[in-house]
């Protein structure tokens, strides 16, 4: 129960999760949260990380309704941790969303870019690459919603955004928006 054990273990499980194997990259978080919560008690910021990434993991592993809920949870704690206009809470949202997007919920996964977006662009300022890939995010959102307008307005300012990061014509990311 050691706090080095747990950020070994963080490592590990993060391991797992990037070769694929979700399984035990669980059941290495699940270990990782008992030993944080513990040692650390339930509001501090490597709760929240761990936490995160077991939401991550049960939404690849399809358990969409459980990962929207452990996101949640996580919002709640980054709040308290980090404030209200974080990075940490602009990334959770943007994962949210494509918890909602893969549910069919294009409204509520609006809303999470949107918060998404304001965030990072208060950070980052509007021509960032991260703000103009949620701004092409929103575009593809604005389509399937046939709100083709807002789309328009959207995917506009993210080529606008690619072209001020030199990203080229042919970028993958350039020709999709286009």
């Amino acid at each position: 129960y050691h706090p080095n054990v747990a950020a070994i273990l963080g490592k590990i499980g993060n391991m797992k999760k990037e070769m694929g194997d979700m399984d035990r990259a669980f059941e290495t978080y699940q270990q990782v949260l008992a030993i944080e919560t513990y040692r650390l008690g339930l509001n501090h910021p490597d709760v929240s990380i761990t936490l995160h990434n077991i939401a991550t993991i049960d939404a690849a592993r399809g358990n969409l309704r459980h990962a929207l809920s452990l996101y949640e949870q996580v919002l709640s704690l980054q709040c308290q941790v980090f404030g209200e206009d974080s990075e940490a809470l602009a990334v959770t949202s943007a994962c949210m969303e494509d918890v909602y997007e893969r549910m069919g919920d294009d409204d509520r996964a609006t809303d999470c870019f949107e918060e998404a977006l304001r965030i990072k662009m208060m950070i980052m300022g509007r021509k960032s690459l991260q703000v103009a890939r949620l701004l092409h995010k929103l575009g593809k959102l604005s389509i399937c919603r046939e709100e083709f307008k807002m789309a328009d307005i959207f995917l506009t300012k993210a080529l606008a955004s690619y072209r001020l990061n030199s990203l080229s014509n042919n970028d993958a990311w350039v020709v999709e928006a286009k």
